[in-house]
């Protein structure tokens, strides 16, 4: 895909930020800008030849960007596009890689202005290392790519952000509505961060667990490296749709767990066998 003829901004330059920076300096955009709250990020990336010179001023950026990406928490994607509301070209796009949607668009559609789109999006890429040091383009690589679109967005709009979407390496974009994907993301996504907590958490008198661990834990606490700040704000904000999966990721839990005291072998092997039937589903 050639961005020649596009001015794209970049708001925020950590993992995911940076990572899409990676991606379209390949795309050969008219002009690559980014905004961090950092100075020696952007500067790095400047050196790096990752982004164009961005020590402009942020009225002047935004308002000759035609697509803006925020790559912030939930929280200050909704301030920063209320803050700057005014600087924003006419006819421009903003996106978001939020892992929630619903809040973020009920907010940003409060405020946002006639002439400007907003379509919402969700990455499901990532590492358990965050910012900008760790940024990589091919983390998109055949990736999931959620679009939570809204009657305000046009069909050219969202076939160009597909597009977009598609050229940074990912899969088919799925087109969802926020709040179903909100309740999706509780089970495939906060629930196994919660799970991981929990387990590398449990009590264990073992002074070397290091030592003692094979790939199966290994691979079940992966995630519980995680960025503290974010996956709180993520959790309160999605509290109804998390605390619901828990409740039945419990019930699940007490069922095999009173299998097993009951010696209900049959119980087991029938939770076991559509255990292994559904994963195979996911290959």
């Amino acid at each position: 895909m050639d961005l020649g003829g596009f001015n794209i901004t970049i708001v925020g330059l950590g993992l995911i930020g940076g990572s899409y920076a990676k991606a379209l300096r390949k795309m050969n955009p008219k002009r690559l800008w980014a905004i961090d709250k950092d100075p020696l990020t952007i500067k790095k990336a400047e050196e790096a030849k990752v982004i164009d010179f961005s020590g402009l001023e942020l009225k002047y950026i935004l308002s000759e960007s035609d697509l803006i990406i925020m790559a912030l928490y939930p929280k200050d994607t909704i301030k920063f596009i209320e803050e700057n509301m005014e600087y924003f070209k006419p006819g421009s796009i903003i996106t978001d890689i939020c892992g929630l949607k619903a809040n973020v668009i009920s907010k940003v559609n409060e405020i946002l202005r006639n002439d400007v789109e907003f379509v919402g999006g969700h990455p499901m890429a990532g590492k358990e290392l965050s910012g900008f040091d760790n940024a990589d383009g091919s983390i998109f690589e055949n990736a999931n790519y959620f679009l939570t679109p809204t009657s305000r967005n046009k069909k050219e709009t969202l076939a160009f952000i597909e597009k977009l979407i598609i050229a940074l390496g990912c899969k088919k974009p799925i087109l969802i509505s926020a709040e179903d994907h909100d309740r999706i993301i509780a089970y495939t996504s906060h629930l196994p961060h919660i799970l991981a907590v929990s387990l590398i958490n449990c009590f264990t008198p073992e002074k070397h667990l290091k030592s003692l661990i094979g790939g199966s834990f290994k691979d079940a606490t992966r995630v519980a490296s995680l960025n503290r700040n974010l996956w709180l704000e993520l959790i309160k904000t999605n509290k109804d749709n998390v605390v619901n999966i828990l409740d039945c990721f419990i019930n699940n839990l007490m069922e095999l767990k009173y299998a097993i005291l009951n010696g209900d072998d049959e119980k087991l092997l029938q939770e076991f066998n559509l255990a292994s039937n559904r994963r195979k589903e996911l290959e």
